[in-house]
């Protein structure tokens, strides 16, 4: 049985403009062997969508990513050699899914096979409760865009890394989707992968 794991705190007051990253940021679809760093993954994390503001009885936690109608959607699973993981925001630790290596999944293209890192951007539409995302036009339509947050959040911490990183839109779906285990209400978006140049 493989251990969650407990992400070390994000460093939240790194010092790297943020019109220097918009300047930098770029997609990169050629990696290293160097893992990225439990540190580096921590801030990745929390900059994608890691909890700003906790939430109480009547109101949810805030995210650094916003979402339709604050659905909070979109959740993050990570693909390592080790395993599948889920980010879960609140405690910002990994939950341990699978023990399987998927990463050669994460895309259709060859070079994905030598993929350090993945990320899988999954909808779970059981989460969309407000009458203005019932209904799957207006699902689909916000999964993508809050995604798109999402990753472009990644985008910015890697230019300020120095990680490269690409988003996929070229993914067998149905087959990822069936060997990370997911329910029916889980809808895979996009990918996106991560790694030292």
């Amino acid at each position: 049985m493989h251990p969650n794991i407990k992400l070390p705190d994000p460093q939240l007051d790194l010092d790297f403009p943020l019109m220097k990253a918009l300047a930098s940021r770029r997609s990169t679809r050629r990696w290293s062997d160097t893992p990225v760093s439990e540190q580096d993954l921590s801030n990745l994390l929390w900059a994608a969508c890691g909890m700003t503001k906790p939430g109480n009885a009547r109101t949810k936690s805030k995210r650094t990513a916003p979402s339709a109608c604050n659905s909070q959607e979109i959740r993050v699973y990570v693909l390592l050699k080790n395993g599948v993981f889920l980010y879960h925001e609140e405690p910002h630790e990994l939950i341990h899914m699978l023990a399987e290596d998927l990463r050669e999944h994460i895309g259709t293209q060859k070079i994905m096979k030598s993929a350090p890192m993945g990320l899988v951007f999954v909808a779970d539409l059981s989460r969309m409760t407000s009458p203005y995302v019932r209904n799957k036009e207006a699902q689909r339509f916000s999964a993508w865009v809050d995604t798109g947050y999402i990753s472009q959040n990644v985008y910015l911490y890697c230019a300020a890394a120095n990680l490269g990183s690409v988003v996929l839109g070229l993914v067998d779906r149905d087959k990822l989707h069936a060997l990370m285990q997911l329910q029916d209400h889980e809808k895979i978006v996009l990918t996106q992968i991560v790694g030292h140049y």
